[in-house]
């Protein structure tokens, strides 16, 4: 081989570091593939063997400097290459190979196992390659972007999961024995306010009115924080436990003047909550949350700060609800007289709340509370598909809110229904040994505060085992077949259902949630052919 010549030998730098022979194998390789050349022809040059040249080149061994020198002379030589090219090569800050190095990173940091070998073989192989490395970036920013999606994903089933676990406690509060004393506390106190202040007031608004004037607690209109503030059952829950020291109650601006009475009543409820219970029954409602979290989460240490906010986040949802309980008592009738009446009229619900004159969901919320006398369940559900409200006293068993329910119940079906209209449904359950169930569902329309603003619908759904069905109105004359319902789509034993909007654990190989699925795009018939 010749020397090449004399004056390019010169300007080859004797210490070349391997950072820049990376940029210089770099600049060489794309050299050879622009201007058509093999890296055979510019092994013989240099009297290397092309496997050997192929390693130095890409980058999975750094040769010495004697190397570098050698390879580059036979390049000068023979394959068009100028002194001021390495040069340029050399000192050239290549951002793509940056990003290449960054994409990596970002998979080994994901959980992509890679040798150093590895590695270097990747980067260097991308590196020589420009649609190589434009494609792998491609293929990294899509890897991150579904790595995104999951994280919102986990983080939005996180918060749902929380909640869930919030309202589970709750509905284990209501049907413990323990606390029923909480309960018919409140039903004394709702006896006592009806033959004491709704009699001498000509409304239940006006006699509201005036005991929050004799207690001194002033109502304050505040604008919400956020624009779905005023909507969720959260709304107004950090003043509940503050009301008896600081005599101040806010309402958001954005509850409707038909709802704000019964927000005034939430508010008296948790007044008289305070007077009657006491302290007493904070700290046993607090043990009683510590207890509910320690049996369903033992492994959680008993001085996490997680699990402070999830006893404290328990604690006043369960004194929420008793504040609604009372509010609602307070707009009907105590629990003996509602239930006489209730029973009178087969639990027609539209009649009781023209005797009444309170609406629909008050009466239907009422029913709910009584856990003496007709077993019924409850459910509040929005337009998505989530729960918002729920009780059950009728033994049928709901899954986590955060799992949606079964598109077959008629919660589901009535929001297909006009609003205002009653749905009727007999609900048979092969997850619960075949249990059915008569179900009774209405779509409601909030009233809007003005012109373009989002519609609130949802439905309201009152339940009962089917061997009671006859003591309802709705259920004479109703003689349709039932209908087959899972508890929810994941549990769900029936495969080939019209209605499925996710795999059931049921499923081979579904026993664990699968990303893909979620992202696939495909309906879930296209996923999973349903059985023969």
């Amino acid at each position: 081989m010749s020397d090449g010549h004399p004056r390019e030998l010169e300007a080859i730098p004797e210490e070349i570091t391997p950072e820049e022979w990376r940029n210089i194998a770099r600049g060489l390789q794309a050299h050879l593939l622009q201007t058509e050349r093999h890296q055979k022809d510019l092994a013989a040059a240099a009297n290397l063997a092309p496997s050997n040249l192929s390693t130095y080149l890409n980058l999975r061994r750094v040769p010495s400097r004697s190397m570098m020198r050698r390879i580059l002379s036979a390049a000068l030589e023979t394959q068009g290459i100028t002194a001021a090219m390495v040069q340029h090569w050399r000192r050239q800050l290549d951002e793509s190979e940056l990003k290449l190095q960054e994409r990596i990173a970002e998979l080994v940091e994901g959980g992509l196992d890679l040798s150093e070998q590895e590695h270097a073989r990747l980067l260097g192989a991308t590196a020589g390659d420009n649609a190589l490395a434009r494609t792998f970036l491609k293929l990294a920013q899509e890897v991150r972007s579904y790595r995104s999606k999951c994280s919102q994903l986990a983080m939005a089933h996180t918060d749902a999961a929380r909640e869930s676990l919030v309202q589970a406690a709750v509905e284990a509060f209501q049907q413990d024995a323990r606390m029923r004393h909480l309960t018919l506390e409140v039903e004394r106190d709702i006896r006592r306010a009806h033959t004491e202040e709704r009699k001498r007031h000509a409304s239940p608004l006006e006699a509201l009115q005036s005991m929050l004037e004799q207690e001194g607690v002033r109502v304050d209109r505040v604008a919400p924080s956020s624009p779905r503030s005023g909507r969720g059952r959260w709304e107004g829950i950090r003043w509940l436990l503050s009301l008896k020291d600081t005599k101040r109650a806010t309402i958001s601006t954005r509850v409707h003047p038909e709802q704000y009475p019964f927000e005034l009543g939430r508010v008296m409820g948790q007044l008289r909550l305070l007077h009657i219970l006491g302290t007493d029954a904070s700290r046993e409602v607090e043990a009683f949350a510590g207890d509910w979290v320690e049996e369903n989460f033992p492994e959680v240490a008993a001085n996490d700060p997680e699990r402070s906010q999830l006893e404290q986040d328990i604690v006043w949802l369960i004194f929420r609800s008793l504040a609604g309980r009372w509010a609602t008592g307070f707009f009907t009738l105590p629990s003996d007289r509602f239930l006489r009446l209730a029973e009178s009229h087969d639990y027609d619900i539209d009649r009781i709340a023209v005797l009444l004159d309170v609406s629909f969901e008050t009466v239907a919320n009422r029913i709910s509370h009584l856990d003496a006398g007709l077993p019924v369940h409850f459910i509040k559900m929005d337009w998505r598909g989530v729960v918002l409200k729920r009780s059950s006293f009728s033994g049928l068993e709901f899954a986590p809110l955060y799992m949606r329910v079964c598109g077959r119940w008629a919660s589901a079906r009535s929001l297909l229904a006009s609003a205002g209209g009653t749905f009727r449904q007999y609900s048979t359950f092969p997850d619960l040994a075949g249990r059915t169930f008569f179900c009774v569902s209405r779509c409601v329309r909030a009233p809007a505060l003005q012109f373009g603003s989002a519609p609130l619908v949802y439905s309201l759904t009152l339940g009962v085992p089917a061997s009671d069905a006859h003591r309802l109105v709705y259920a004479q004359s109703f003689t349709n077949p039932p209908v087959e319902c899972g508890v929810t789509c994941r549990l769900c034993t029936v495969l080939d259902c019209e209605n499925r909007v996710c795999p059931s654990v049921s499923h081979p190989g579904m026993g664990k949630f699968d990303f893909r699925l979620v992202w696939s795009g495909k309906t879930i018939h296209e996923r999973f052919p349903t059985r023969s």
